[in-house]
C-alpha cells in the first residue's frame, strides 16, 4: 500500500508489536475495528523478539551503539505549517529510539577458527568411493552380513552422518516434526468443546542424535503437540534451495551419502577420517569370510565403528551455522492448562505455531541435579526419595488439588511462610526444596495461600499433552506475537515496521486524537496502545525494575540422556538476598540450535548487572568461563559463548500507574517480566480489550475458509462495498411476500389472471421487475438456489 493511499481514521492505532499489544490488535481487528499496528524495529515482536546468530549479534550492536539513544524534544514542531493540529491541539513526542535492553556483555570462549570460510565458495562433489560387492556366506551371521553391507556401502563408521551437519533448516524440521505426535488441527485436535486438544494419535517417534535412528520406544514425555507450517524467510528459502541442490545422491552406489555443501566439507571430512580406514579394511574383512569364526570376527571388528571422537569447537564452525539459531529475548514456557494454550485453541490461531512438550524438570540439589517427580507415575519411579517420601508426597499433591475445600487444614499457616506449612506435615527437607522450587516455583517466605494455588495451577498442567505441564513453541516464544499479528493482517489490520510516529495529538480535554506518523500525516484514533516504551518524556515518572537474562551456548546437556530432552529446571539462591534462577535448556530438537549444541537460557529477577546476578548459577552448572581448555574429566558442560543484559520489566506496576499523565484514552503494556509463563500478558491484553469493547467476546474463533462467502462485486449498487461476511441460517417458512415492497403486494392484487402459488413453480413465485432483462433475473434466480445449497451444505 502507497504511502499517499493509506487511509487516515481508525478505531484503534497501536504502537508497539509485543506479545500484549498484538493479542489486543488481533482480539480488535476480529470484531471489525479498523486497527493500524506501527513498530518502531524492523522486525516483529519487540522486546519477545527471537533472532537468529548473526540477528542477536545485530541487535547486540544496535543496543550498545551510544548515538542512537536520543529522544527528540518533548515538544518539537513536526508539523511547521500547522496544518495537522486543529485549534486547542498540541503534539506530544515520542522517544526516538530508547533502549529496553542494557548492561550488554558478549563473549567467547572458543578460538577464532577460519572465518573465511563461511564466505560463499564455490561447491566441489568429491568423487564416489568404490563400493566392494560382499560375497554371500551363510557362516556369516545375518545381522552381521548388513552391517558390513551398510559400512561398506556408505564409506561412514556411522550411518547418516549427513543429517549431523546439513545446513538445510528442513532438514532439522523434518527430524523434529519426527517427533511432533501430529498438527493442532490435525493429530492434536481440538475436542467438541473446543478447550481441549486431543492426543489420541501414536505416540511419537524420535531421532537418535548420535546414530539418527529412529526409535519407537520413546516414553510418554517426549510427546509434543504443534502443527506443521512454515516458518522460513526469504533469506532461508535461498539457504534451502542450495542446500537441496548439494544433497542429491551423487553416485549410484553410495547410499545414504549425500553430497554436501562447501560449508560442511572441513567439518565432514575431519568426523570421516575414522570412517575412510574403516572403508578401506572393508574389503580384506568381506575376502576373508568363509574362514568359520576367525572370519566371522574380522568382520565384526571391521563393521563396528570406532567411539566418536570429542568435537573442539571454533567460532567459524558455529557462525558457519548462524541460520540454524533461535535465541529469545525472552523465552517462556505455556502452561499446558494455562490462559495462553486455551486462548490459542479457543481462537484458531494454534494452527500458526508449533509446539513441543517439555520433556523434564531438573532441580539442583546438594550440588547434583536430580529429576522431580511431578505426576503419579514419576513419583513412585523416582529412585531419589524413599517410599515414605513418596506417600507424603502424594498426600500433599492430593490436599493441594483440592485445597479450597479443606481450608481448615491450613487456615492457621494462610499468612505465613510456606515453609512452615511444609514443615507442619512433617516434609522431609528433600520435599520441601522439590516443592518450593520445583513445583510450586515459589520462595521459602511466600504466603501459603499464595503458594498452594501456584502449586495447584502446575498440577493441573500435567498429564495434558506429557509428564511435565509445560510447552514449548518451536523457533521460539518470538514466533507467538506473529501468529496474533497474523490474524490481525487477516481481518484487514495494516502493520508498518520501521516506523516511529512523530508524536500523538492531544486536544485541550486531555484526549488523544491520533498521531502523526513518520511521513507526517495525521492519523486519527478513538483509542491509542503503546508498549511502555513508546510513553512520551515526563509523562509518567514510574522507576521500573529489571530482569537479568543470560543466553549460554554449550557443547552439551546439563544432564546427558540418550532422549533429546526440554529441560526445565530451578536453581534455588544462595542466601536471602538473592532470587532463584530459572533455567531452560534447548537443543536441535527444539529448532533453536544446530546439533550437537545447547542453548541454555538463564533467567531472575534483577537486582544487579545481569552477570553478577547469573553468576551463581553458572558456577554451579558449567565449567568455569575463565578456564580456556575444557575439563574433560568433568561432567559440566562448556560454555562455547554467552550473552549477558538486563530487560526493563514494567510487569509489576499497575496499568494506572503506567498511564498516570498519559490521555485519558492511552493505554500502556507491559513487557515481558519475569514469569515462566504468559499469564500476565494474556489477562493484561484481556482487560485492556474489555475497557475498549465492554461486552464483546474476546477473540471468537476464526472461522474456516469453507465458512467465508464472496460476494458478486459486479452485483453491488454504485458507491457500495460488499466486505466478507458469514452465511446466515435460511428460513425456510419465511413468507416471500413480506420482502416485497408494499408497491408491489398491491400490484400483485391488481393481477387478476395471476395463477395460484400450487399451480406455479417454485422459481417463480417471487416476482421480479419488469424492467429486469431476462437474463438478469435468471443469474438471480441461479444465484439464490446456489445459495441455498450452499447452506444446507454448511
Amino acid at each position: 500500500m502507497a504511502g499517499n493511499e493509506l487511509p487516515t481514521e481508525y478505531d484503534e492505532i497501536v504502537l508497539g508489536t509485543g506479545l500484549q499489544e498484538s493479542i489486543l490488535a488481533a482480539a480488535l481487528a476480529r470484531i471489525g475495528h479498523r486497527v493500524i499496528h506501527l513498530d518502531r524495529n524492523d522486525y516483529y515482536s519487540g522486546d519477545w523478539a527471537s533472532f537468529n546468530l548473526n540477528g542477536i549479534l545485530d541487535w547486540v550492536n544496535t543496543n550498545t551503539d551510544e548515538s542512537g539513544d536520543v529522544e527528540e524534544a518533548p515538544n518539537a514542531p513536526a508539523d511547521p505549517e500547522g496544518n495537522l493540529l486543529q485549534e486547542g491541539e498540541r503534539l506530544v513526542s515520542l522517544p526516538h529510539n530508547p533502549k529496553t535492553a542494557f548492561n550488554i556483555q558478549v563473549k567467547r570462549y572458543v578460538q577464532e577458527g577460519n572465518l573465511d570460510a563461511i564466505q560463499e565458495r564455490p561447491i566441489v562433489f568429491p568423487p564416489p568411493d568404490p563400493v566392494p560387492v560382499p560375497e554371500n556366506n551363510d557362516n556369516q551371521p545375518p545381522q552381521e552380513q548388513q552391517d558390513a553391507e551398510a559400512h561398506g556401502a556408505s564409506g561412514q563408521d556411522a550411518p547418516r552422518h549427513q543429517d549431523e551437519t546439513t545446513e538445510n533448516r528442513n532438514d532439522e524440521n523434518q527430524s523434529a516434526s519426527n517427533s511432533l505426535s501430529g498438527t493442532v488441527e490435525g493429530d492434536v485436535t481440538e475436542k467438541a468443546s473446543g478447550s481441549e486438544l486431543s492426543t489420541s494419535d501414536p505416540t511419537l517417534q524420535g531421532t537418535d542424535s548420535a546414530e539418527g535412528q529412529q526409535t519407537s520406544d520413546r516414553p510418554e514425555s517426549q510427546q509434543a503437540t504443534g502443527e506443521s507450517g512454515s516458518h522460513q524467510t526469504q533469506e532461508e528459502n535461498e539457504s534451502v534451495a542450495t542446500d537441496q541442490a548439494t544433497h542429491e545422491t551423487p553416485a549410484e552406489g553410495q547410499a545414504g551419502e549425500g553430497q554436501r555443501s562447501s560449508d560442511n566439507q572441513e567439518e565432514e571430512s575431519a568426523r570421516a577420517e575414522g570412517g575412510q580406514d574403516n572403508s578401506e579394511q572393508q574389503p580384506e574383512a568381506e575376502g576373508a569370510v568363509g574362514g568359520g569364526e576367525a572370519s566371522t570376527s574380522a568382520a565384526a571388528e571391521a563393521a563396528a565403528p570406532a567411539p566418536p571422537a570429542r568435537r573442539v569447537w571454533t567460532w567459524a564452525d558455529i557462525k558457519r551455522q548462524w541460520r540454524k539459531f533461535n535465541i529469545d529475548l525472552a523465552p517462556k514456557l505455556m502452561f499446558c492448562r494455562g490462559s495462553m494454550v486455551e486462548l490459542l485453541v479457543s481462537s484458531r490461531i494454534s494452527r500458526y505455531a508449533e509446539f513441543k512438550a517439555v520433556t523434564r524438570i531438573l532441580t539442583h540439589i546438594n550440588g547434583q541435579l536430580e529429576q522431580v517427580p511431578c505426576s503419579r507415575a514419576d513419583v513412585f519411579s523416582s529412585k531419589y526419595v524413599n517410599m515414605l517420601e513418596k506417600r507424603m508426597l502424594m498426600r500433599l499433591i492430593e490436599f493441594c488439588l483440592n485445597h479450597q475445600n479443606l481450608q481448615d487444614q491450613y487456615e492457621a499457616y494462610k499468612d505465613r511462610p510456606f515453609v512452615e506449612f511444609l514443615t507442619s506435615r512433617k516434609l522431609t527437607p528433600t520435599l520441601q526444596h522439590f516443592v518450593i522450587h520445583s513445583i510450586a516455583m515459589v520462595s521459602a517466605t511466600t504466603p501459603t495461600e499464595q503458594a498452594l494455588v501456584s502449586m495447584q495451577y502446575f498440577l493441573r498442567s500435567l498429564g495434558r499433552y506429557g509428564n511435565t505441564a509445560f510447552l514449548w513453541t518451536l523457533y521460539g516464544s518470538g514466533e507467538l506475537p506473529q501468529c496474533f499479528c497474523r490474524m490481525c493482517a487477516v481481518f484487514a489490520g495494516i502493520y508498518m515496521l520501521r516506523s516511529q510516529p512523530r508524536g500523538i495529538i492531544i486536544d485541550a480535554e486531555n484526549k488523544c486524537k491520533g498521531i502523526v506518523d513518520p511521513e507526517g500525516r495525521r492519523l486519527t484514533c478513538n483509542h491509542i496502545v503503546m508498549e511502555h516504551s513508546y510513553i512520551p518524556p515526563r509523562a509518567s515518572a514510574v522507576r521500573l525494575g529489571s530482569v537479568s537474562r543470560g543466553v549460554l551456548i554449550t557443547n552439551k546437556s546439563l544432564k546427558p540422556s540418550e532422549y533429546d530432552e526440554i529441560t526445565f529446571l530451578t536453581v534455588p539462591p544462595p542466601d536471602e538476598n538473592s532470587n532463584p534462577v530459572r533455567v531452560l535448556e534447548l537443543n536441535y530438537a527444539a529448532c533453536a540450535c544446530p546439533r550437537d549444541l545447547f542453548l541454555v537460557h538463564l533467567t531472575c529477577k534483577g537486582r544487579q548487572s545481569a552477570n553478577e546476578d547469573l553468576q551463581y548459577a553458572i558456577q554451579q552448572l558449567f565449567q568455569p568461563l575463565t578456564q580456556d581448555e575444557e575439563d574433560l574429566d568433568s561432567g559440566k558442560p562448556k560454555v562455547l559463548w554467552s550473552l549477558f543484559f538486563n530487560q526493563l520489566d514494567a510487569s509489576d506496576c499497575d496499568d494506572a500507574i503506567l498511564t498516570e499523565g498519559l490521555p485519558t484514552n492511552a493505554m500502556v503494556t507491559a513487557g515481558p517480566g519475569d514469569s515462566v509463563g504468559f499469564e500476565h500478558a494474556v489477562t493484561q491484553a484481556r482487560h485492556l480489550f474489555e475497557r475498549i469493547c465492554p461486552g464483546e467476546e474476546f477473540l471468537p474463533p476464526a472461522p474456516d475458509p469453507e465458512d467465508i462467502i464472496f460476494e458478486d462485486p459486479s452485483r453491488d449498487n454504485p458507491g457500495e462495498h460488499k466486505e466478507v461476511g458469514f452465511e446466515t441460517p435460511s428460513n425456510d417458512n419465511q413468507n416471500p411476500a413480506e420482502d416485497k415492497p408494499e408497491s408491489e403486494n398491491k400490484d400483485d392484487e391488481n393481477q387478476e389472471n395471476k395463477p395460484s402459488p400450487e399451480e406455479t413453480p417454485v422459481e417463480e413465485s417471487t416476482p421480479s421487475s419488469p424492467e429486469l432483462p431476462q437474463s438478469i433475473k435468471e443469474e438471480e434466480e441461479t444465484s439464490k438456489n446456489t445459495t441455498e445449497n450452499s447452506q444446507n451444505e454448511t
